[in-house]
């Protein structure tokens, strides 16, 4: 089974922005914690000694769960397109990082590095964060989705978990989890948004409740939106883009 969990912050411990005008938003309102479950494993997780080290709440990634949930909606509308079998080493995770050329890269090259951030969920803000993609392909002529995570040796000793881990989900399943991310956040925020258009901003906020209420119906929609615009891939162009960064020196890590 999969799962895209998380807790959000109880409402009055969210932290505004800023310093001298502090301000709110459908975004910073999304402040909580979350972890992905599949099968048996809790990815981005932290290890003991990292929850012991910065003293966290919870051994999970504190930050706004609308990062996580934006990053899955244009993976999921990603995923309508299975990945071929020859270009599934670009995008999982084990092609090597190349030395980029002084001179522009050509669109072939830019369609390839495209293609491989459409399957990646950024983690970037997070110290010591593991690689995770996910493709879509066919194994054993089942529609599977593949969760490939890398947590470098350089890296290990945060979050928990092998240097490598890769594990198949159906298709399906998959899309089902994201769908119910969605449909779980939509409706915690829904309370949040009526609570606060009964208690008005917290005092000195600077919080848009119009505003706040009409950003959160178009967030309602996005996955259906996203999702509503047919995913075309030049396959001919990725091909040849990858030929190319292949080319490229190998970064001596």
């Amino acid at each position: 089974m999969l799962s895209f969990s998380f807790e959000l912050r109880p409402l009055a411990e969210v932290a505004p922005w800023g310093g001298t005008r502090p301000t709110l938003h459908w975004f910073g309102l999304t402040e909580g914690w979350y972890w992905i479950d599949v099968e048996g494993h809790e990815l981005l997780r932290y290890r003991d000694e990292a929850v012991h080290r910065w003293d966290l709440e919870r051994p999970y990634p504190d930050y706004y769960l609308a990062r996580l949930w934006e990053d899955l909606l244009v993976l999921r509308w990603a995923l309508q397109v299975a990945v071929p079998d020859d270009l599934v080493p670009f995008v999982d995770g084990s092609f090597p990082r190349r030395e980029f050329p002084d001179d522009e890269i050509s669109a072939e090259v830019e369609a390839a590095f495209d293609l491989q951030g459409d399957h990646y969920l950024d983690f970037g803000y997070l110290t010591d964060a593991p690689t995770l993609s996910c493709y879509r392909h066919t194994d054993g002529g089942q529609d599977v989705v593949m969760l490939s995570q890398l947590i470098p040796p350089g890296k290990q000793g945060t979050f928990e978990g092998p240097e490598r881990l890769g594990t198949a989900v159906p298709a399906g399943e998959f899309f089902a989890a994201v769908e119910d991310l969605d449909r779980r956040l939509i409706a915690a925020m829904e309370e949040r948004v009526i609570a606060l258009e009964r208690s008005g901003p917290p005092p000195d906020v600077d919080l848009d409740m119009a505003q706040l209420r009409t950003e959160h119906l178009g967030r309602s929609r996005w996955l259906a939106h996203r999702l509503a615009s047919p995913r075309h891939v030049d396959w001919a162009r990725v091909r040849a883009g990858v030929a190319e960064i292949s080319t490229w020196p190998v970064v001596q890590e």
